[in-house]
């Protein structure tokens, strides 16, 4: 590869994109842009607690490289991912007079990078469209492979498209920043990658469990380029979710965003429903015998030792099961289910009893 940062390279059926990832990025990223050829204007989205200082250093790498950079801040949290929070920023682009060519950078969490690349798919019929994650659950998962969306009270992300960007930008400098509690909820989609389809790579998370947490530059810088380069890999064989590989990344997912939606996503944050989803996941592979206690116990000592939640105490089981029917992923009313049968090799079932699920969603919930 000729840049020595780059994780990885998306395939999809428009072109293929990079997926960079590097100590300081930011401070880079109107060189990025130029490199892309995106034209002198461009449009960052971000919120409120990203603004300072990643916002505003990106807006003035972009303008060093005398490409004009607008911003929009949009409220920290979930709740952004709205028609209104959308409504706003058009008629913003409107005023700023945004053409087709000029691109929306999206800087920040999941949140900002599925409503920036919403914005983009859908404003002037698509302009171009650039992640630069500053979480470790954006880094990892969120910024690649182009799903964007809104929400609807009913459900996360209902409302969307696949809509690829020119180029994933991660700054790993900007973890150095988290909460303990936002590196706990990030590492939990690298880790569910290692779950499904890299042993080496739980075998690293197990190994430098304290160093991630304290975002050592090289350590860290490491493991989010193979965790990139798998989510990468998988959107690469499997652009729209049609083949039954990249549903593999929703290991944990299925009770986790119905954990998020069923706590009007005030309780958990994204990883750690995600969390609390794979040890349900995990119940159910062991139940139907696809796992041993043995894997089921590593991912849990695994998963508390980057304090990550393993139940969700108290929660109404109704409202998880009402959350779950929703799905995207149900097929004719039932729910697919990502399941282990070792670590680092994941597989689709569809044919999970009732009571095993029922079973499951009261033993975390106890």
């Amino acid at each position: 590869m000729t840049n020595p940062d780059q994780a990885a390279t998306v395939h999809h059926s428009g072109g293929t994109y990079p997926v960079i990832a590097g100590w300081g990025l930011i401070d880079r990223l109107g060189d990025h842009i130029k490199e892309l050829g995106l034209g002198n204007t461009a449009y960052i989205i971000t919120d409120e607690n990203v603004m300072r200082p990643y916002g505003r250093n990106a807006q003035w790498a972009l303008q060093r490289a005398g490409i004009a950079a607008h911003c929009f801040v949009i409220p920290a949290g979930e709740t952004s991912k709205s028609f209104q929070q959308a409504q706003e920023i058009y008629e913003w682009l409107v005023g700023l007079k945004a053409e087709r060519g000029q691109p929306i950078i999206a800087i920040g969490g999941g949140v900002s990078g599925d409503l920036g690349g919403f914005i983009a798919s859908t404003f002037l019929r698509g302009v171009p469209f650039v992640q630069v994650p500053t979480s470790m659950a954006a880094m990892v998962d969120a910024s690649i492979g182009g799903k964007v969306a809104v929400n609807l009270p009913q459900a996360k992300n209902m409302v969307g498209a696949f809509y690829q960007p020119r180029a994933v930008l991660a700054d790993v400098q900007t973890l150095a920043t988290l909460g303990k509690r936002e590196l706990s909820e990030g590492w939990a989609e690298a880790i569910k990658h290692g779950l499904i389809l890299d042993p080496s790579l739980v075998d690293v998370f197990e190994e430098h469990a304290e160093a991630l947490m304290e975002v050592e530059p090289e350590i860290s810088t490491e493991v989010i380029r193979r965790s990139m380069a798998i989510k990468a890999d998988i959107v690469s064989q499997d652009e729209r979710e049609t083949l039954d590989i990249r549903i593999l990344l929703n290991y944990g997912h299925t009770i986790g965003h119905a954990l998020e939606a069923s706590t009007e996503y005030g309780r958990f944050m994204h990883g750690e429903g995600v969390s609390v989803g794979m040890m349900g996941a995990g119940r159910i592979a062991r139940e139907m015998g696809m796992i041993g206690d043995d894997i089921l116990d590593r991912q849990r000592v695994l998963l508390q030792r980057f304090s990550l939640p393993i139940t969700a105490q108290g929660v109404d089981i109704n409202a998880i099961r009402g959350a779950m029917s929703l799905d995207k992923k149900t097929v004719g009313g039932a729910n697919r289910w990502v399941l282990l049968e070792d670590v680092g090799r994941a597989t689709v079932r569809r044919d999970i009893p009732a009571e095993i699920v029922d079973d499951t969603l009261a033993w975390l919930t106890d």
